[in-house]
C-alpha cells in the first residue's frame, strides 16, 4: 500500500470508484480508493440498477446523461460489461401538473440531447402491453434509459480506474482521518498510514461515520427500501424486446423486467422507516435488512393493478437494504466547509443511475478548480447545522415517501418546518404570509388576503393578481420585505480590506459608509459567489450574501485568510433582522421616524449609514433590488417586530404594503437585475454575464483576474441577454431551451411576469452571433417554441433616475 497519494478516497461503492475512475481520465493517476469490504460491499451491491434520462433539474439530467452514455461503453474500454440493458423508460402523468413536468423535462432534453416523447395513454399500450393505464393522461417516453447490474458496472470502472494508475486497497478500514499542519491528509487504515493531499468521503451509508472523523456532521439518512423479485413468467419468455422500465405515481413504485421475472420497487408514501439511526453497525458488509413484507403490502396490490402480471406471479426474492436520502433529494458532491481539500461524494438515493455523472463533474471540479455543470444543488455547504438531528430525519423520510410525487414549482414541502423564522413570523403569518423555504429560513413568498393557500404548478397560479398587487404598491407606493434570511457576516482586522480585495473581483469601498458589489471567483474566473460589502468604519466590513449561501460564503471568506493576517470573521446572521423598504414614498415615510437626513445630500444611493428608526438602531443600507428608491434597515432581531410596526404604522396613510419573494422577482427581471445562482453561476465568468462593470481589473491581486482577462482577450461562446417573451399563461422559469430556426442556442437562466410592465421576461444565455438587441428567437414554454426578442435594455428604469430619486 501506498504511503503517499495525491488524493485519497474513502469507500469502494459506484460513487468512490467512479470518481476514481473520472479523476485518472482527467489526468490525475496518483490516487487511491481505500475501502473496508469488497468493492460495492455497502448499498451498491443491492440496488435495482435502474439508469433514467427523466429529472426536472438541468444540471441534475447532465449527471444522468453521463450513465445513459458511459455504461454502455464501458466493456469495449475495459472488457467488463456493466450489464447494460437499454430498455427505455415510461413515467406515468396522473395530473395535468405532471404533464406539463413532461412537457418541461423535453424541453431539458432537447438541450442535453436524450431523446423524450411525451405520449398518450395507447401509445404506452402499445410499448408496454401488459401496463393497465386506467388514470393516466400521459407517458413520458425517454428511450435511451436502461438498467445495468451494480457490481458489474462498478468493477468496470475499478478497471478502468487501475489502467489510469490508481490503486485499490480492499479489505482496508479507514479508522481515523486527521489533518496534518502541512495541510495533508493522514488516514488511518487498519492496514497502514496514507498521507494524501485530498481526501473524499464517498462512504455511502457510512458518510456519516467518515465525517465525524474529521469534525463533520452531515444530514445523511439510512432508509430502508425493499424490492421484490417474482418467479419467470411465461408472457416474459415470450418477448422479442425487453419491456421499458416504468415509473408510476399510483403505486409509487418502479415496475421493469428482470431477465424473465418482474422486479417491483414501491416507496412507500406512508410509514417509511430509518434504519441504523444510532449510527452505521461497522460490520455491515453484503448484508440485507429482514423483509418487512406487510409494511409496503398496500403499495405492491397498487402495482398489481398497474401490472397484472404481477399480482399472477410469486415472489422468488425479495431485497430489502439501506439507501441514503438527503433533505432535498440530491447527493452531497463537492468541497466540505472547513479545512481545504475535503471533500463529499455521498448522500445518493439513485446512485447508480448518477454515479457515473456525480465522478465525472466531481473530478473536474477537484483538478480544474469548476465543472462544466452547475454544481449548486449538489454543493456539501447547501447545509448547515439547521438540517441536522430530527430535521434530517423527517426530510429524509419524506423526501423518500415522496420519491415519485411530482414537486411544483414554488412548493415547498411542509417537513421539518418551521425550522430557521425570524421575529416576524408570527405577525406576518397573521397577515397572510404564505411561505418560502429557504436554508432552513420561512421566507414570505405572497400575501393572500383571502386565506387561500396557492394552486402550484408550471402556469401562473391563483397568487397571480396578489402579486400584480404587491408589485404595484412597491412602484406606485412603498412595500415593506421581511429579508432577515440573508446571510450576514463582520470582517474586521487590519487586514480585512486587503482580504475583500483578493477574493472579490470588485475593489473593497474606500470611504466609510461606502457600498459595493462584488463577486467570488475561483482560479479559472468562474463565478462562486456574491456579496454586497460595506464599509462601517475603519477595517470593520459588513459583508452580505444570499441566504443559501451562507454556509459557502463563510467558507469562502475563511479559507481566503491566509497565515498571520489580523482578518476576524463573524458569522452574525442570525443576530440581525432585515426590512426592506422600497418605492417611491419611502423616504416620506422614514423621514419621520428619524433624524437622519435621508435626502440625496445627506444619505446618497450606494451608501451606509448607522441610524435610528423610532428609536431603533438600524444598520441603514441604501440599496434596492426592486429598482426603486428604498433602504434596507438591518436591526437586532429582538427589535424588528418593533421597527416593523412603526413603519407599518407611518406608511398607513400612504398605502404601505407587504410584499414577498414573487413580487420582487417580478420587479427585478423588470430591473435586469441578474440573479446569484440563476445567472451568475460557477459555468461562467463575469465577461458572459454582462458584469464587467463589477470587476476591477487594476486590482492585481483578485482570485481568477488572469483567467479573466484571458476570457476578456480570446472571446466568448455564450452571451447573457434579456428576453421579452410572447407567453400566455405560463412564463419561463429557468431551464427552458432558447431556439432559434429550429435549433438550441441558449437556455433560460430564470424568467417570470413582469407585472408593472406587462411582459413575460427572462434571462437567457445564447451564442453571441444572436445576442444583439431586436434578435428574434423563441423560448420553448411548455412543449410550445414562444416568440422571443432580446431586449436593449431593462424594461423598467434602465437610466435608474428612480433608485436615485
Amino acid at each position: 500500500m501506498k504511503s503517499h497519494a495525491r488524493v485519497a478516497i474513502i469507500g469502494g461503492g459506484i460513487f468512490g470508484v467512479s470518481l476514481l475512475y473520472h479523476l485518472t481520465k482527467e489526468g490525475w493517476g496518483d490516487v487511491v480508493l481505500v475501502e473496508k469490504g469488497e468493492l460495492t460491499s455497502g448499498s451498491t451491491w443491492h440496488a435495482a440498477g435502474q439508469v433514467p434520462n427523466f429529472i426536472g433539474s438541468l444540471a441534475m439530467a447532465h449527471v444522468h446523461f453521463c450513465g445513459t452514455e458511459l455504461y454502455p461503453r464501458l466493456e469495449e474500454e475495459t472488457g467488463q460489461s456493466a450489464g447494460w440493458h437499454g430498455c427505455g423508460g415510461i413515467r406515468l402523468a396522473t395530473t395535468p401538473e405532471e404533464v406539463d413536468w413532461f412537457h418541461h423535462v423535453a424541453g431539458i432534453g432537447r438541450q442535453i440531447g436524450f431523446e423524450m416523447h411525451v405520449i398518450g395513454p395507447n401509445e404506452i399500450k402499445n410499448i408496454h402491453p401488459y401496463l393497465e393505464t386506467f388514470g393516466v393522461l400521459a407517458g413520458a417516453y425517454t428511450t435511451q434509459d436502461g438498467h445495468v447490474d451494480p457490481s458489474s458496472a462498478t468493477q468496470a470502472m475499478a478497471i478502468g480506474a487501475r489502467a489510469g494508475g490508481a490503486e485499490i486497497y480492499r479489505h482496508n478500514r479507514v479508522t481515523d482521518v486527521n489533518l496534518l499542519a502541512s495541510g495533508e491528509w493522514e488516514l488511518i487504515t487498519e492496514n497502514g498510514t496514507i498521507t494524501a493531499e485530498h481526501v473524499v468521503n464517498a462512504a455511502g451509508s457510512y458518510a456519516n461515520e467518515v465525517s465525524a472523523m474529521v469534525g463533520l456532521r452531515v444530514p445523511v439518512v439510512n432508509m430502508v427500501h425493499q424490492y421484490f423479485v417474482t418467479e419467470p413468467l411465461d408472457e416474459i419468455k415470450a418477448l422479442d424486446k425487453e419491456l421499458p422500465v416504468v415509473r408510476d405515481p399510483y403505486s409509487s413504485s418502479y415496475l421493469r423486467q428482470e431477465q424473465n421475472a418482474l422486479l417491483i420497487g414501491p416507496y412507500e408514501t406512508e410509514g417509511a422507516r430509518a434504519c441504523f439511526v444510532d449510527g452505521m453497525d461497522w460490520s455491515f458488509d453484503m448484508e440485507l435488512l429482514e423483509p418487512e413484507l406487510d409494511r409496503v403490502a398496500p403499495w405492491l396490490e397498487k402495482a398489481a393493478e398497474r401490472l397484472p402480471l404481477f399480482g399472477e406471479a410469486g415472489i422468488r426474492r425479495i431485497v430489502s437494504g439501506p439507501i441514503t436520502h438527503t433533505p432535498d433529494g440530491n447527493f452531497l458532491l463537492g468541497p466540505a466547509p472547513g479545512p481545504r481539500n475535503y471533500w463529499m461524494a455521498c448522500g445518493a438515493s439513485v446512485g447508480i443511475c448518477q454515479g457515473a455523472g456525480a465522478g465525472k463533474y466531481l473530478a473536474q471540479q477537484m483538478v480544474h478548480g469548476q465543472a462544466e455543470i452547475n454544481m449548486a444543488s449538489f454543493d456539501p455547504r447547501r447545509f448547515g447545522d439547521w438540517s441536522l438531528g430530527d430535521y434530517a430525519m423527517e426530510t429524509s423520510i419524506e423526501e423518500y415517501e415522496h420519491m415519485y410525487q411530482a414537486l411544483l414549482p414554488g412548493e415547498y414541502r411542509p417537513g421539518g418546518r418551521p425550522n430557521r423564522v425570524s421575529a416576524l413570523y408570527e405577525t406576518l403569518s397573521a397577515k397572510g404570509a404564505r411561505w418560502a423555504f429557504g436554508f432552513g429560513w420561512e421566507r414570505p413568498q405572497w400575501f393572500s388576503s383571502d386565506g387561500a393557500e396557492e394552486t402550484y404548478g408550471y402556469r401562473r397560479s391563483n397568487a397571480f393578481q396578489a402579486v400584480a398587487a404587491e408589485c404595484q404598491a412597491v412602484r406606485e407606493r412603498v412595500g415593506v420585505l421581511d429579508l432577515s434570511s440573508f446571510a450576514k457576516f463582520e470582517v474586521t482586522g487590519s487586514d480585512a480590506e486587503t482580504l475583500i480585495d483578493r477574493i472579490g473581483a470588485n475593489r473593497a469601498p474606500r470611504k466609510d459608509g461606502g457600498i459595493a458589489l462584488t463577486h467570488f471567483l475561483t482560479e479559472d474566473g468562474k463565478i462562486e459567489g456574491e456579496a454586497t460589502v460595506t464599509r462601517l468604519s475603519e477595517n470593520r466590513f459588513y459583508v452580505l450574501s444570499g441566504t443559501s449561501a451562507e454556509v459557502k460564503d463563510l467558507d469562502i471568506l475563511c479559507k481566503g485568510v491566509r497565515t498571520g493576517e489580523d482578518v476576524q470573521i463573524t458569522n452574525v446572521t442570525d443576530d440581525f433582522g432585515v426590512l426592506v423598504v422600497s418605492g417611491p414614498l419611502s423616504r416620506e415615510v422614514l423621514a419621520g421616524l428619524t433624524e437622519a437626513d435621508l435626502t440625496n445630500a445627506g444619505f446618497r444611493w450606494l451608501s451606509a449609514r448607522e441610524i435610528e428608526v423610532a428609536g431603533v438602531a438600524c444598520r441603514a443600507l441604501r440599496v434596492s433590488y426592486v429598482g426603486e428608491l428604498g433602504w434596507e434597515l438591518h436591526c437586532s432581531m429582538a427589535d424588528l417586530v418593533r421597527l416593523y410596526e412603526v413603519i407599518t404604522q407611518a406608511g398607513a396613510g400612504v398605502g404601505i404594503a407587504d410584499f414577498g419573494l414573487y413580487a420582487m422577482n417580478s420587479l427585478r427581471l423588470e430591473k435586469g437585475y441578474k440573479g446569484m445562482g440563476t445567472e451568475l453561476t460557477n459555468e461562467i465568468t463575469m465577461i458572459e454575464a454582462d458584469m464587467e462593470r463589477f470587476v476591477h481589473f487594476d486590482n492585481e491581486t483578485f482570485v481568477g483576474r488572469d483567467s479573466l482577462l484571458r476570457r476578456k482577450r480570446d472571446g466568448i461562446a455564450t452571451k447573457l441577454v434579456q428576453l421579452e417573451i410572447d407567453a400566455t399563461d405560463a412564463d419561463a422559469m429557468g431551464n427552458e431551451p432558447v431556439i432559434s430556426d429550429g435549433r438550441v442556442v441558449g437556455v433560460a437562466t430564470s424568467g417570470g411576469y413582469g407585472h408593472w410592465v406587462e411582459k413575460s421576461l427572462a434571462f437567457a444565455y445564447v451564442e453571441p452571433s444572436l445576442a444583439a438587441p431586436g434578435s428574434k428567437l423563441a423560448v420553448s414554454i411548455l412543449g410550445a417554441d414562444r416568440p422571443a426578442r432580446v431586449l436593449a435594455e431593462p424594461p423598467h428604469d434602465p437610466e435608474n433616475v428612480r433608485m436615485r430619486g
